[in-house]
């Protein structure tokens, strides 16, 4: 009875381990005509939340001056070289680990500074 019940559970495991296959259908992801998929990032939408904590050291009396109001102007483009991040101090400056921020919020900075730096 021992042997039956043994032959009777390797049976039922066998089966249930042909049974899990997953038949999907995925269908295929249109891309831009670029390949990219990348949204417009704006400094009022995108930027200026990561910066609202640098506001408590560069609000005036350290440059540059990220208060509101003053930010954008502030980096804009004596901190940013639009289309360019590799050559704007803001960004070589947060590679480098200021204030060690995320590697998403750097890439984000370096994605709005690439498309142009849009307020």
């Amino acid at each position: 009875m021992k042997k039956l019940f043994q032959i009777l559970a390797i049976i039922g495991i066998c089966l249930s381990l042909d049974s899990c296959y997953y038949d999907s259908i995925y269908e295929p992801i249109a891309d831009d005509d670029d390949g990219s998929t990348i949204e417009e990032v704006t400094y009022n939408n995108d930027i200026a939340p990561i910066f609202g904590f640098c506001s408590n050291c560069h609000n005036g009396s350290q440059d540059p001056d990220l208060s509101e109001g003053n930010a954008y102007n502030s980096l804009v483009p004596a901190y940013v070289t639009a289309f360019d991040a590799e050559a704007s101090p803001l960004y070589i400056k947060l590679e480098d680990g200021h204030q060690n921020q995320p590697a998403s919020r750097i890439e984000l900075v370096k994605t709005w500074i690439d498309q142009g730096a849009l307020e």
